[in-house]
């Protein structure tokens, strides 16, 4: 029998832009006051209740380094609330946000927020985003815009109006009966409680005592809590859970299913076939010792040498995927605490122990000064990237009087009025406008350019910074450029 279920919504947009302030006031709670740097790291799921109807959210995190989960909790929503700030516009995770919206054809609202704020450009706002191919209502187009406040709350029962509408037009139904499918968005290995996962059930019933199986996982339901901590029977489908009772804690994206049940094949979730994740490394509640085949060895150039521990897997994933593989080599990664294995890898600074959101005690912070171990520990990403990246440039080939400070990717080359644009993505530090410049073709220097417009759409901007892109032209007149070259930019050693 099938029936109503609740809507899963994902509220995405720029860090700094309020994404968790708004799913804070709809709450009544205080997510992003607890959060370290007030940015969420974390995949959250929610449910309330609005109007007699449950409505589950899922706060991706803002910051670039994430895109991936970003991506993901894309893949698993129903709609998507698209959130602005009237005072900044659209901004480089804004444009990545709406880039994943489209790949994963699912319908979403446009929310203007911070409109509480003065000196607002909404029109500006609306116009950045037509020219981003958000075409909203009332400049013709079919995208729905609410101008809320976060802080106020102005404008955020309308916002939960719209999605009540948009979630009756889609007609949401499916059957609590059928096998459980349940999407993992978190995972994690807790000291009191064993592997934990948290999961969306998107069909199916998930129920305590359930054997249940994901990859070649295994495990017995042995308690369920809602977001709040409480324990609960049973979960049913568009409803969110943590599960604790498996063997091991599963990979983000994977799903879950009822190892008693039988599944036709054919008829599977589309989550089976593209929900676990690609990975270019092998995570694992406990470090990985084999050496990764992680496509690393490129010659006998100087790496950094990392070991990285992460409390929780999507978090490990982001940090993994935010490294240069040209400049780092990870001998080993997983979640959970430092172990004394991990001292011995990193012995005599050979390797540098990176801890985030785990904590490293005085005992272990006393045995790493003994045997020379390199720690360094962390609980905001975008710290550590930045540090890494700083070290990453020291390792980069340049000559004998020059400080490399960037390099960027040519993705894009296109003509406007006559000028050659190069559309690039920075890779790692940031191009600045006073910086010099080469232009390489695999290892080769082939021109260095002189910069003459650095822009973000039809803005003209001062910097770049890693993993945002821009249009660069040049002075020379007769640049090659091909899509692939890399672009450095560096300084005169005074």
């Amino acid at each position: 029998m099938l029936l109503k279920r609740a809507p899963i919504i994902t509220i995405m947009g720029h860090v700094d832009h309020g994404k968790t302030s708004l799913l804070d006031f709809i709450r009544h709670s205080s997510i992003a006051a607890r959060e370290a740097g007030g940015i969420t790291q974390h995949i959250g799921a929610y449910q309330i209740e609005f109007q007699d109807q449950k409505i589950t959210f899922i706060d991706t995190p803002g910051h670039a380094a994430f895109n991936k989960m970003r991506q993901r909790g894309a893949q698993v929503t129903d709609l998507v609330i698209l959130v602005v700030a009237a005072n900044d516009g659209v901004k480089p995770q804004t444009l990545e946000s709406i880039r994943f919206i489209k790949e994963s054809k699912v319908p979403f609202i446009v929310a203007i927020n911070k409109i509480d704020l003065p000196d607002l450009h909404l029109e500006v706002v609306k116009g950045q985003l037509a020219e981003a191919d958000v075409l909203l209502q009332e400049y013709g187009g079919d995208i729905e815009a609410v101008e809320i406040s976060a802080k106020t709350g102005k404008g955020v029962d309308k916002l939960l109006e719209t999605i009540a509408v948009m979630a009756d037009l889609l007609e949401l139904k499916t059957d609590p009966a059928a096998p459980l499918e349940a999407v993992v968005i978190e995972s994690s290995k807790e000291k009191n409680k064993g592997p934990v996962a948290r999961v969306i059930v998107r069909s199916g019933t998930l129920a305590v005592r359930q054997n249940l199986i994901v990859d070649e996982i295994t495990g017995r339901v042995r308690l369920l809590e809602n977001e709040k901590g409480q324990a609960i029977n049973q979960v049913l489908p568009g409803e969110p859970a943590e599960i604790i009772g498996l063997d091991e804690a599963p990979e983000v994206g994977s799903v879950i299913r009822d190892a008693d049940a039988n599944y036709d094949e054919d008829l599977t979730d589309e989550f089976s076939k593209t929900g676990s994740l690609e990975k270019s490394f092998r995570l694992s509640d406990e470090t990985n010792w084999e050496k990764m085949d992680l496509d690393f060895m490129l010659g006998d150039k100087e790496k950094i040498k990392l070991i990285v521990k992460a409390d929780v897997k999507g978090t490990l994933e982001a940090i993994l995927q935010s490294l240069d593989t040209e400049t780092v080599d990870v001998i080993a990664c997983g979640v959970g605490q430092i172990t004394e294995q991990d001292m011995e890898i990193a012995r005599d600074g050979k390797v540098l122990l990176i801890a985030f959101n785990v904590k490293v005690n005085n005992t272990q912070k006393k045995i790493a000064k003994n045997m020379g171990v390199k720690i360094k520990e962390y609980n905001i990403i975008y710290h550590l990237i930045e540090d890494l990246q700083q070290s990453m440039l020291k390792l980069m080939d340049a000559t004998f009087d020059e400080i490399v400070t960037g390099e960027a990717e040519v993705l894009q080359i296109f003509t406007m009025k006559g000028e050659t644009i190069a559309g690039v993505r920075v890779k790692t530090g940031e191009l600045k406008k006073s910086d010099l410049f080469h232009l390489k073709r695999g290892e080769e220097i082939i021109s260095n350019p002189v910069l003459k417009t650095m822009r973000h759409g039809k803005d003209e901007i001062d910097r770049i910074g890693t993993k945002n892109e821009g249009g660069l032209t040049f002075k020379n007149k007769k640049l090659d450029f091909q899509i692939g070259d890399t672009i450095v930019a560096y300084k005169k050693e005074s």
